[in-house]
Formats: C-alpha cells, structure tokens, sequence
C-alpha cells in the first residue's frame, strides 16, 4: 500500500521544508520571519516599497526564523508545541512548532517552528508533559527522496 491523500501531500511538504499558508505563514506574519526574504527584490537599494523600511528595521534587529526541527525519540512532533531554549546570553526563549509530522522517508518526527533569533543547535519541545530534546536543523529535511544532513 502506498501513502496517498493530503496526509502524504502535507508529509511530502514538510519534509521538503515548504511552507503551508495558515501555518508557516500569512498576511500577518514577515517574509522574513517565514524564510521568504529570497523573495524581497532588495536591489537597486534606492527601491522604494511598501514595507520596505519596516523589513529593513526586522534585518537590523533580528526577528522570529523559521527553523526545522528533528526528534529521534519516540514521540510525534505537532504544531503548536512550544519549543524552548537559553539564548547566547542565557535568557529563556521560547517559540512554537507551525507544522510537524513523523517522517516515513526519515524514520523519525520532523518539524517546523517559529522560534526567536538566536536558537542554537539544540531545543526542548514539550509532548504530553515530557521535555523532548529536539535538534534544531535548516528547514528542509528531504531533497530528491534522501535525508538532507
């Protein structure tokens, strides 16, 4: 039996990294918080847009990222989970996962979260009371059908 549907429709999405409109992102939420900047035409640098002066104050300051997640324990990642970590300055932070699923191709869950800048390469993501270690990955997780590392 082969996997058909939405289900591996979203699965396929997720592992590629691609965003979902409603999850990853929306009118309310930064092409560069939804890792769409390659998306902003930012040259010729005298180009005005709409918006053009409150993405640059994001890309000076920093803002939310979108970054991949991997849990190889036991457990399912889901959307809305809230990922934490200590920052560089060893503040506590925390984000939420947009999008997760266990990944058939990989053998394990993947996810996607909206986390603030400054994550490093490991979080903890909360499963029914249980603080999970996750490693935290660029968003995409499968190329042309073989994990991406």
């Amino acid at each position: 039996m082969k996997p058909c549907g939405l289900g591996a429709r979203d699965t396929l999405r997720l592992e590629a990294g691609m965003n979902l409109y409603g999850q990853e992102m929306d009118e309310g939420i930064s092409p560069l918080a939804a890792n769409m900047g390659w998306t902003i035409a930012w040259e010729p640098a005298d180009r005005d847009f709409i918006g053009r002066e409150a993405l640059e104050m994001q890309r000076e300051k920093g803002h939310e990222q979108l970054v991949g997640l991997v849990m190889t324990e036991k457990g399912v990642l889901r959307n809305e989970l809230p990922v934490r970590f200590t920052d560089a300055q060893g503040n506590q932070q925390e984000g939420i996962i947009t999008s997760g699923t266990f990944s058939p191709t990989l053998g394990y869950s993947i996810a996607l979260a909206r986390v603030p800048a400054g994550i490093g390469e490991t979080a903890i993501v909360q499963i029914r009371n249980r603080e999970m270690p996750v490693k935290v990955t660029k968003p995409v997780f499968v190329r042309n059908g073989k994990a991406v590392a």
